[in-house]
C-alpha cells in the first residue's frame, strides 16, 4: 500500500514546521547568549572606567 497524498503532505508539513521551530529556537538562544556576553563586557568596561576615574 502506498501512502495517501494527504498523509504525505501532513508528514511534510509536520517536518517542515519542526525544522522552522528548531531554527527559531537556536537563533533565539544564540541571540540571548551574545546579548549576555555584550552586557558583561559593557559592565566590565564601565567598572574599569569608574575605578580609573577615582584615581
Amino acid at each position: 500500500m502506498s501512502p495517501s497524498p494527504l498523509s504525505g503532505f501532513t508528514r511534510f508539513l509536520f517536518g517542515f514546521t519542526l525544522l522552522i521551530s528548531i531554527s527559531f529556537g537556536v537563533t533565539y538562544a544564540v541571540q540571548k547568549y551574545t546579548s549576555g556576553q555584550d552586557a558583561e563586557k559593557q559592565q566590565a568596561a564601565a567598572a574599569a572606567t569608574m575605578l580609573e576615574y577615582k584615581k
